[in-house]
């Protein structure tokens, strides 16, 4: 299935970032990139059997707004979905229910400084390092 969002792997999970067009998916995923995260796709991810994949005309591209359409990045071929982050315009909650999906939904809000700190806090939760209560 595709799905029009962009992927990354950070420490071998696989992100699902969603939002609106113009939410700064890709702006997350550059800044990740920068931050040792290896992209997946940009702007369409196909999900297969639970696998994060790049479609070949996506292969490597990322769009950085701005900029143009870049092309040499290194691509992760296929990664387990671990994660969604799904950008949202307004403010989520400030304590969210526990996610009780088998794959959790994490809501950034699109104009928060903070978004890749929060990011780095979520890997940690993957990881095992940190836990949400």
């Amino acid at each position: 299935m595709k799905v029009h969002a962009t992927s990354i792997c950070f420490n071998g999970h696989g992100y699902l970032i969603k939002g609106k067009s113009g939410t700064g998916k890709s702006s997350l995923a550059l800044k990740m990139i920068n931050r040792g995260a290896i992209l997946i796709s940009d702007d369409i991810t196909e999900v297969v059997d639970g696998n994060l994949l790049a479609p070949k005309e996506k292969r490597g591209w990322l769009e950085v707004r701005g900029i143009g359409l870049i092309s040499g990045f290194e691509v992760c071929e296929k990664t387990p979905l671990r994660v969604v982050l799904e950008l949202v315009e307004e403010k989520p909650e400030r304590i969210p229910e526990n996610e009780t999906e088998e794959i959790p939904v994490f809501y950034i809000w699109t104009k928060d400084l903070s978004s890749v700190d929060k990011f780095l806090i979520i890997d940690k939760i993957l990881s095992g390092n940190l836990r949400k209560e």
